[in-house]
């Protein structure tokens, strides 16, 4: 049986691993590792400090493997998480998502807030073309 502590250390170890993973190009390995992360969490899972993390890098892996519209749904439910709504990843990988699904009104929005929330730092290593779309909106 684990402490809290413990917990959350092993939860912070496979998220790591898991962005490690998706570094590499492993999705479905980290996919896992996140799922386990998950798994972890106390009930209710959705109501953790961890939650918005976990489903937020959930996301972002199936971002990264083409799934727009199912990291569209999994970040979207990961904003309603405590401190999702003020976590500029979690807007810039949504808006992210809405502008590869064509969905541009609401990609401006979470592109928006990301940038309120992080300025230009959160576009410095993303494509010019998500910092492009605030450009051409009023």
């Amino acid at each position: 049986m684990y402490e809290p502590g413990d917990v959350a250390a092993e939860i912070e170890e496979l998220c790591d691993l898991g962005v490690d993973l998706a570094d590499a190009g492993s999705f479905v390995k980290a996919l896992e590792a996140y799922e386990a992360a998950w798994e972890l969490l106390p009930e209710p899972p959705h109501e953790q400090d961890e939650a918005a993390w976990i489903l937020g890098n959930i996301g972002y892996t199936k971002f990264l493997q083409g799934h727009y519209l199912a990291g569209r749904d999994d970040l979207a439910r990961a904003l309603t998480f405590p401190g999702g709504v003020d976590n500029a990843f979690l807007h810039l990988r949504l808006g992210q998502c809405h502008f590869e699904l064509g969905e541009l009104g609401l990609a401006a929005v979470h592109l928006g807030f990301a940038h309120a929330i992080e300025d230009e730092a959160v576009f410095a290593d993303e494509d010019p073309k998500y910092r492009a779309l605030l450009a051409e909106r009023p």
